[in-house]
This record gives structure tokens, sequence and C-alpha cells, in this order.
């Protein structure tokens, strides 16, 4: 009898421990990405490093800043069309670069925010 009532408490254990470890492992997952929204204001091409630095004005600071927008590496959903005066919402990475000019004189333009991850315009 005890044999059996300690590999129920060992089975209920293991399964505490795997419900556990998954459910921390999609908060580092979700943990990655960022949210972001608002209107775009403007939009620069990274002519030397590929891409666009995106303008969006949010409600508040935490939404507002300068993102990078990389056609073929962020996932798009409904139109997809990353021009100013449009509304868009996403989740973004920390980091990026946009580099524009002409080689070998190309300057930075900042990225406040970070490189978009998975976007929806309207």
């Amino acid at each position: 009898m005890k044999s059996i009532n300690s590999r129920k408490k060992g089975l209920k254990i293991s399964i505490l421990i795997l419900v556990l470890f998954f459910v921390s492992f999609s908060f580092v997952l979700a943990a990655g990405s960022l949210w972001f929204g608002g209107r775009i204001t403007s939009t620069m091409q990274c002519n030397c490093s590929g891409g666009s630095q995106v303008t969006i004005s949010g409600l508040g600071a935490k939404y507002s800043g300068t993102y990078l927008y990389l056609p073929g590496a962020t996932q798009i959903r409904g139109k997809g069309n990353v021009l100013s005066g449009r509304f868009i919402i996403g989740k973004y990475s920390p980091g990026g670069e946009c580099m524009m000019g002409t080689q070998p004189y190309c300057i930075v333009l900042p990225i406040s925010k970070g490189t978009m991850n998975l976007i929806g315009t309207n």
C-alpha cells in the first residue's frame, strides 16, 4: 500500500515540476518581445544597412519612438503597409541599427526602441 501512495506522490511532484517548467519557459519567451503601437509619423530608408527607420507616435513615451522595420524578417498581419499616417501595432525586441547614406559615407539613424518582430497595420 505504501509503495502505491509513494508512486502517486512522486508522479504528482513530477507533473508539478513539468508544469512549472513550461509556465516559466513561456514567460521567458514572452519577455523577449515588447509591445508598441500608435500612428506612423515618418519612415526613412536604411539604404546602407537595409530596412527602414519608422517613427511612431503612440500613447505616451512607452509606445512612442523609432523602430527598425526589416522586410522579410518582420512578420506582417493586416494590410502590411508601413506608411506615414497609418496606425500600427506589434511586438519588438530591443536593438537594431539603421544606416543611411552612400557607401562608404553612411551615418547611423537612431533606433530608440528596437527591431519590429511582428506588426499589424490598418
